[in-house]
């Protein structure tokens, strides 16, 4: 049954927190997904008996994050209803959400991003200044492939120190660029304006026909590369390198809120999970080589 409630929320979290339209439409898809479980009753009205329905659903056909996304969808909606007075009470207030078996970030070694890039810089074809460009983005910025792929030309047309990214939710944020990104980005503008369809193209990477190129084609791309460069490609992915950026710079000694800063990380917990994939490293380190370690 179709609840209005929903809706009035949406409109609400989107005045106050300003959020994007993708994250909108997960609360919406979520809670709408919850509603359609029960059919005859309306999300705002449910007890008990009906959330256990929605929970047990729920976890016969989604993964431990997804439930833990859509719950959390589902939270915040009842937190609303009581703050605006449209319930009493808040079921969910004592609800647990289902462990996460948190994965460590899939890094790539220093030798094989070297490996890739030097991949790249073998051909001399329009497509390889691009891909080439590409890595040195990825790596040297550790911006996210959604960012990449939006980047304007006019943002970096006079390959300044820095460029100002359009992250998550809207916000902006100023990531650096090395002088080897520079150098690469040099050379895909020059090999950008023979392109007849990027004259007019707002994208630093315009395709023909279409916006911009899109993240399976970057994905794609590198996965090739990667097969060429003598790698496994099953490990080489454009996360990995933002991964790798911050794994990287951490383990040369930057501090972990820059860090944040850097990848725009609205919470450090989020970055505080390469610290476990350095204290993997060194661990690995001591074992192999400490003369005690195999005693």
């Amino acid at each position: 049954m179709k609840d209005l409630l929903v809706e009035d929320f949406i409109k609400s979290i989107f005045l106050e927190k300003g959020l994007s339209e993708n994250t909108l439409l997960s609360y919406r898809n979520d809670l709408n997904n919850a509603a359609n479980i029960l059919q005859s009753k309306k999300l705002s009205d449910i007890d008990d008996n009906d959330l256990m329905k929605i929970i047990s659903k729920w976890s016969k056909n989604f993964s431990v994050k997804s439930q833990n996304r859509m719950m959390s969808s589902l939270k915040q909606f009842f937190i609303w209803l009581k703050l605006e007075n449209h319930r009493s009470d808040n079921i969910l207030a004592n609800v647990q959400t289902p462990k996460v078996n948190i994965s460590l970030p899939k890094i790539i070694s220093e030798g094989d991003i070297e490996k890739l890039i030097l991949e790249s810089q073998k051909r001399r074809t329009k497509n390889s200044e691009q891909i080439h460009c590409i890595i040195e983005l990825l790596y040297s910025t550790g911006i996210r492939v959604s960012e990449l792929v939006n980047l304007s030309f006019e943002s970096v047309k006079n390959l300044e120190d820095t460029i100002i990214i359009m992250g998550k939710g809207g916000k902006e944020r100023v990531v650096i660029l090395t002088k080897s990104s520079k150098k690469a980005l040099s050379k895909w503008i020059k090999t950008r304006h023979s392109l007849s369809y990027a004259i007019d193209s707002y994208f630093l990477f315009p395709v023909k026909n279409r916006n911009h190129i899109s993240r399976q084609n970057v994905y794609n791309q590198i996965k090739i590369l990667a097969k060429k460069a003598g790698l496994d490609p099953s490990k080489i992915m454009p996360h990995a390198l933002r991964h790798s950026f911050a794994s990287h710079l951490l383990s040369r000694g930057a501090d972990l809120r820059s860090i944040q800063i850097l990848l725009g990380h609205s919470n450090i917990s989020t970055t505080q999970i390469y610290t476990k994939v350095e204290n993997r490293r060194l661990k690995s380190l001591v074992d192999d080589v400490h003369p005690l370690a195999n005693k």
